[in-house]
């Protein structure tokens, strides 16, 4: 019995705050990254894992699924009556106020519950030796958390730099009052998010390429470092592709994804009039105007369990990012899976390929149409493309070692405490 609370008290104890709840089924790239490398931790017995976490309508059928190695501590917006009306009317300035310090992510409701779970853990003796913030959106929350546990160590992961996509919103508006607007909203979230950064003790980005942007605004080299995205090796054993179908895929709640979607079925596919092909959108929840596009040419599938079968025969997979930053995990799933990727600068920015060597660069619809006709009509040797695509994923994004880095790290920052 002694000796057993004696390894009690040597156990690690990570905390967890983020914006979604880890479970194998998430619906996106960044809840599937932070579920494997959260589970790393969970899974290793000399670590005590707690987590507060925003729970959405939509995932709470999955809460039974989370790792019971991780204490949870959930949650959620209220749905209904007067708590809901409260909620939101306080929340008001947290939604549209573009120098709200949090960024306009998660509301105040959602802050506030965060804090109090943070008292009850502080009242329950709880005294984390490391916290683990994960998006932009917690990392904000810093200040408030260290009061709570100022002698514990700091780390972000950031999936994204989040001002680098405040930036693009920025550039792209139109109007004097839109756009003046999104750049006090991109000031102040640089401002609030390299800040809160400079707190952090680690700072771990999911691409070389956003490391290097914190360097050159900076954040100390030392204390950054680069993850592996988790990534989906989808079972396409064969490749058949038939020449007709270009897809695309990805959550098409995002606006990234949807607007690209339809930029490309409005610009490029009308080219192609002459040509036998399909544009097959893949994934869930799909605006209004992507599906009132659909037809016998453009395609709305909606949610699919398992993209492997439009993997195996697709000619192509076309993504003209218009918005966004960070790492595109499809874009990785494509590369990985064998399928020729065609995409842009922001589409395959933080992935290391090679224009021509590994995927095709396309900015402009006529380079789009070009290098699918090529294909068509067999001019493109796309078979050597894919094979180079496969090695250089192998090679450079292997997520088993980057989970091993990660948590050594993390060790190392337990073993300095107090140092």
């Amino acid at each position: 019995m002694e000796k057993i609370e004696v390894c009690e008290k040597m156990r690690r104890k990570i905390l967890y705050i983020s914006m979604c709840m880890p479970f194998d089924k998430a619906f996106h790239a960044g809840g599937k990254t932070f579920n494997y490398y959260i589970n790393s931790f969970a899974n290793d017995e000399n670590n005590e894992i707690t987590l507060i976490a925003k729970v959405l309508p939509d995932e709470e059928k999955f809460i039974e699924t989370v790792n019971s190695k991780i204490k949870k501590y959930l949650v959620a917006t209220p749905k209904q009556g007067l708590h809901k009306c409260i909620s939101y009317a306080k929340s008001l300035n947290s939604k549209y106020n573009p120098c709200y310090k949090y960024g306009n992510v998660l509301t105040k409701e959602i802050y506030d519950q965060i804090e109090k779970k943070l008292h009850i853990l502080q009242d329950e003796g709880y005294r984390p030796d490391v916290v683990i913030l994960e998006w932009t959106s917690m990392l904000l929350f810093i200040e408030q958390v260290k009061k709570y546990f100022p002698n514990a160590k700091y780390v972000a992961s950031e999936h994204d730099v989040s001002f680098l996509g405040y930036l693009r919103k920025y550039e792209k508006a139109e109007g004097f009052l839109d756009k003046k607007i999104k750049k006090i909203a991109y000031d102040s979230l640089k401002y609030h998010e390299l800040n809160a950064i400079n707190k952090c003790d680690l700072v771990v980005t999911h691409n070389l390429k956003d490391k290097k942007l914190l360097i050159k605004n900076g954040v100390e080299t030392e204390k950054t470092d680069v993850i592996v995205p988790y990534y989906d090796k989808f079972s396409v054993t064969k490749r058949e592709p038939n020449k007709r179908d270009i897809i695309y895929y990805g959550a098409m709640n995002r606006i990234e994804n949807s607007t690209s979607a339809i930029w490309f079925a409005e610009n490029v596919l009308p080219r192609l009039a002459d040509c036998k092909v399909r544009f097959i959108i893949i994934g869930n929840k799909p605006p209004k105007e992507l599906m009132n596009m659909a037809n016998d040419k453009i395609i709305v599938t909606g949610f699919v369990e398992d993209p492997s079968l439009y993997f195996e025969h697709a000619m192509c997979l076309a993504a003209p990012l218009l918005l966004g930053a960070g790492i595109k995990v499809k874009i990785i799933e494509a590369l990985s899976s064998g399928v020729p990727v065609l995409t842009n600068d922001i589409g395959i920015e933080g992935i290391d390929a090679e224009d021509g060597k590994e995927y095709f660069h396309c900015e402009k619809p006529e380079e789009y149409e070009m290098v699918i006709r090529k294909i068509i009509s067999g001019e493109i040797d796309t078979s050597v493309i894919t094979s180079n695509a496969k090695r250089m994923i192998e090679e450079k994004y292997n997520l088993e070692n980057s989970s091993k880095n990660y948590r050594e790290r993390v060790y190392q920052l337990v073993e300095n405490r107090g140092k």
